[in-house]
């Protein structure tokens, strides 16, 4: 692709990212895992929301992959009360008033985020891709789609497990904590709230 050509992009994650939807995620997976039987620590799936829903059911020493699907009817009863951050609408009109690509790339499955309103150029699903994340496959995706490369692409997200495949690739890292204390090996940047971004990518003074 000639240099000239190519899109600024940027690449979201979906939960706790621009959306806040950690704690229906959490309450959604142990009623599912109760209905199989299990009690579940909170905290070990807060830890593991992010990553492929076989991730956390293999963690938990269960067999029944039916309960990613048990969780995701939870989950649809809640998306009601699930809002996105207060300033993600703001942001991504000024992204795309800056001439950025928007991409969301999540673990969740398409016909979930089909059901919630994202205005974006690509979204990439669990169901996109072979290999979740970290794997860069479902970023490679995106890039791809909002014709981009990784050099003119920032990627945000949440925890390290998505930012592994932005640095991977060579992407700019952008972790974003919502005022919570958190570690990343991986990020280049660290924001509180998804607004912050805006000044990172007018110092990156791409063209």
């Amino acid at each position: 692709m000639d240099s000239f050509s190519v899109n600024k992009a940027i690449i979201f994650d979906l939960d706790g990212t621009i959306w806040n939807s950690i704690p229906y995620r959490i309450q959604a997976w142990q009623l599912a895992f109760k209905d199989y039987g299990m009690d579940t620590d909170p905290e070990v799936i807060r830890l593991m929301i992010g990553y492929p829903g076989s991730m956390l059911i293999k963690k938990m020493n269960a067999k029944d992959p039916e309960i990613e699907k048990t969780e995701e009817k939870y989950f649809e009863k809640m998306l009601n009360d699930v809002k996105f951050y207060p300033d993600v609408e703001e942001t991504f009109h000024e992204l795309k008033k800056s001439g950025f690509k928007i991409a969301i790339v999540t673990s969740s499955r398409r016909n979930m985020v089909e059901k919630i309103k994202i205005k974006a150029d690509a979204i990439v699903t669990m169901d996109d891709v072979s290999l979740g994340k970290p794997h860069p496959e479902a970023y490679l995706k995106a890039i791809k789609i909002m014709g981009s490369t990784p050099s003119k692409t920032v990627v945000v997200g949440d925890i390290d497990n998505d930012l592994i495949p932005a640095k991977k690739l060579g992407c700019i890292a952008i972790l974003v904590d919502h005022g919570i204390q958190k570690k990343s090996e991986n990020k280049d940047y660290e924001i509180k709230d998804i607004h912050e971004i805006l000044g990172i990518i007018q110092s990156l003074n791409w063209k």
